[in-house]
C-alpha cells in the first residue's frame, strides 16, 4: 500500500475506507479521516513516514468507526491535532453513545464491538461549515449532513473534495442499491448543496475520484426516492415500523447480521421520521402498537 497523487499537495491511500492526505511545503500533513481500526492506524504512519512526512493534523468527516478508528493510535504516536464536527466529537470522545444511539438504551454486549465503537479519542478544534486556514494554507469545509447528523467534508487548496460517505458511488449503488441515513431531510439538502457546488473533483470514501459529478449525485437521489416511495407505498395501511423492516430488507436485498440490522432500523427510522415531518404520513398509537400510515 502507497500513497496516490490526486493533484498537487493533494494524494490519498486506498484502504476499504480511503484516508485522504494533504503536504504542507514543510512536509508535515493533514489526514482527512484515519481508517477503520488501529492497525489501520498503524499503516497509515508507517506509509507518512516513509515519504518523509510528520503528521500533524487530522480531520475526521464523521464519527462512524470505518473513519475514524486510527484515531487514538495516530494522536498518542504522532501528536497530531484532530478537527471535527461539535456532534462528532461527542461520538468521538465517548464511543459508547454510538451504538446508544442505535439501541435507544445501554445495549447489548454484542453491539460493543469495534465496528461500531472506535477508541476514544479526543478532539482538538472543533470545527464547522466555512473557510478554515489549516497550517497557513486555505480550506473549505462544508457540512454535509444525511448519511450522519455531524457529516463535514472539506475542499483542500487544489479543489478536491472529499466527501466521506456523503455520496456512494455509482459502482457501489449498482452492487447494493441502498442508502444508510440518519436524517433524510439533510441529505436532500446536501445533494442539492453538492449539485449547486462549483467542483468538478469528488473524493468519496468508499469509491475514490469521481469525475461525473452531477450523474452521481442524480444516481444518489434517485436511489434515495426510490427507498422513501417503497416505505411510503407500504403504509397505505396501518404498519408498526418493525413490520415494515422485514418487507424493506426483501426488497432490497440486503443482508443483516446483528450490526446491520440496527443499522437498518435506522435507516428506516430516517424515512419514516422524514415523512411524518413533511406531513405525507402519520404516527399514532392503537390497542398498544405505534403505528405509521399516509397521511
Amino acid at each position: 500500500m502507497k500513497m496516490q497523487q490526486l493533484q498537487g499537495n493533494t494524494w490519498y491511500i486506498n484502504f476499504p475506507s480511503a484516508v485522504g492526505i494533504y503536504i504542507f511545503p514543510d512536509n508535515t500533513c493533514l489526514l482527512i479521516d484515519s481508517g477503520a481500526s488501529e492497525a489501520f492506524g498503524r499503516r497509515i504512519h508507517k506509509i507518512t513516514e516513509n515519504n518523509g512526512l510528520h503528521i500533524r493534523y487530522l480531520l475526521n468527516t464523521h464519527a462512524h468507526a470505518d473513519h475514524c478508528g486510527g484515531n487514538r493510535y495516530l494522536q498518542e504516536t504522532t501528536g497530531c491535532q484532530i478537527l471535527a464536527s461539535k456532534i462528532a466529537s461527542a461520538y468521538m470522545e465517548n464511543p459508547l453513545l454510538i451504538p446508544v444511539t442505535l439501541y435507544s438504551a445501554n445495549p447489548i454486549k454484542a453491539l460493543k464491538n469495534k465496528y461500531l465503537m472506535p477508541p476514544v479519542s479526543k478532539v482538538n478544534q472543533q470545527v464547522e461549515e466555512g473557510d478554515i486556514n489549516i497550517n497557513g494554507s486555505s480550506f473549505k469545509l462544508l457540512a454535509l449532513a444525511g448519511h450522519s447528523l455531524c457529516h463535514i467534508g472539506i475542499i483542500t487548496p487544489d479543489q478536491i473534495l472529499f466527501a466521506g460517505d456523503s455520496l456512494i458511488s455509482q459502482e457501489k449503488l449498482k452492487e447494493f442499491p441502498f442508502l444508510y441515513l440518519a436524517d433524510v431531510e439533510q441529505q436532500l439538502e446536501t445533494l442539492d448543496k453538492l449539485k449547486k457546488l462549483n467542483i468538478n473533483q469528488v473524493f468519496l470514501s468508499h469509491g475514490g475520484l469521481q469525475n461525473s459529478v452531477n450523474e452521481l449525485i442524480a444516481k444518489n437521489y434517485e436511489v434515495l426516492m426510490a427507498i422513501v416511495e417503497y416505505v411510503y407505498n407500504l403504509i397505505s395501511q396501518p404498519r408498526e415500523r418493525e413490520e415494515i423492516l422485514p418487507m424493506l430488507v426483501n426488497h432490497f436485498n440486503l443482508k443483516l447480521n446483528r450490526n446491520q440490522y440496527f443499522l437498518t432500523l435506522a435507516s428506516l427510522s430516517a424515512v419514516l421520521s422524514y415523512l411524518c415531518n413533511i406531513k405525507q404520513a402519520r404516527v399514532y398509537t392503537e390497542n398498544n402498537r405505534l403505528l405509521f400510515r399516509k397521511a
